[in-house]
């Protein structure tokens, strides 16, 4: 009986409430909650192994040593451990390798000429982050190697982001300080305005009922007018006021990129655009070759070149004219125009010209 009895209490034992909750519990110690009210647990970003603060005190308050947790091999020291954000330990540690990641890879998109340059780096980013977060262990010390590589590479571009972040965050700072006075300010001269717009209302009111009081008999509607007149001239002076209050709106927006240089070129002001002719070339060197009595004479007798004369001009402009109508074809354009005179024959014959055409009488 007394066996059954024992098996029932075990049976019972089953479905009693689970043990306290871990985060109750130091792993180490195993210290409750229940007996240190105070107790703070404190991980180290090598491990991510809990433990109370008395034991991170007590087991690396002498220098380094190795984590208590059996199986874990880190040498952990004291000035590493910090306390977790949040409650749960792996997204803890994504974001402390995200935080890590980003300080490496801190480029920007002003930093890149075209938005496809700038996916791909977010995208190398991103996978990199995914390899030391989710991936194996081989995949986690290539993404460490890539790290550090990068790092020691882009070293000075690194230092130069992060102080112009620290700069922006200073300029974003300020901005918002500003905003905030302005909108006070702003604030405050509404509050003005309206009070000011209710004795303005008041006077008018007054002078409205004065006004109509002395006015002699049949001129009420001109003294009225009057003060209508008044009126408009005030309220014209305060919306050209507001306006130029108004003035100081900037909108923001990306800033301008550059066009990537593709090599070192002196410097072209057409743009690219080819303004010599194709059919012919007019190369200094290639005028030089052609030879002409009457040209040599030019070339050499200082009477022509005293008065300016280029020989080579001459030359560009004679071989210009020769080629420029190489490129048209007569025949296609007799074609043309034969097929137009004979539709002009018929529109004639027929006396139909089409569709209606109205020409203004310029008298």
């Amino acid at each position: 009986m007394s066996r059954a009895g024992v098996s029932i209490r075990h049976a019972t034992d089953l479905n009693a409430p689970p043990p306290p909750d871990q985060d109750e519990t130091c792993p180490v110690c195993k210290t409750t909650r229940y007996f240190n009210r105070d107790m703070e647990f404190r991980i180290n970003p090598e491990c991510y192994h809990r433990m109370c603060k008395t034991c991170v005190e007590r087991i690396f308050k002498d220098g380094p040593n190795q984590c208590p947790y059996a199986g874990c091999h880190k040498t952990l020291r004291l000035r590493g451990f910090k306390t977790a954000f949040f409650a749960d330990l792996a997204v803890e540690r994504e974001v402390d390798i995200r935080r890590r990641v980003a300080a490496v890879f801190n480029k920007v998109e002003e930093d890149f000429e075209t938005l496809d340059a700038y996916n791909e780096y977010l995208e190398m980013v991103e996978c990199l982050t995914c390899d030391l977060v989710y991936g194996t262990d081989e995949q986690r010390r290539k993404a460490e190697a890539q790290l550090g590589e990068w790092e020691a590479q882009h070293k000075a571009d690194i230092e130069r982001n992060r102080r112009l972040a620290r700069e922006t965050d200073d300029a974003r700072q300020r901005r918002i300080a500003a905003e905030e006075e302005e909108a006070r300010q702003r604030r405050l001269r509404e509050r003005q305005e309206e009070l000011e717009e209710k004795a303005n209302a008041k006077r008018f009111r007054e002078e409205m009922l004065d006004s109509l009081q002395s006015a002699e008999t049949g001129r009420a509607t001109e003294a009225m007018d009057k003060i209508m007149l008044k009126k408009r001239g005030h309220n014209k002076r305060d919306a050209a006021l507001g306006a130029a209050g108004s003035s100081g709106l900037s909108i923001r927006g990306l800033r301008e990129k550059k066009a990537a240089v593709v090599e070192n070129k002196p410097y072209d002001p057409y743009g690219g655009v080819r303004v010599m002719p194709e059919r012919v070339d007019l190369a200094p060197e290639k005028l030089a070759t052609y030879s002409n009595e009457w040209v040599e004479i030019t070339r050499t007798k200082p009477e022509f070149k005293a008065g300016g004369y280029s020989p080579d001009e001459y030359l560009t402009r004679a071989l210009f004219e020769a080629f420029s109508g190489l490129g048209v074809f007569v025949d296609e354009e007799k074609v043309e125009k034969s097929v137009a005179t004979a539709g002009a024959k018929e529109a004639a014959v027929t006396g139909d010209t089409g569709g209606r055409m109205d020409v203004d009488d310029p008298f």
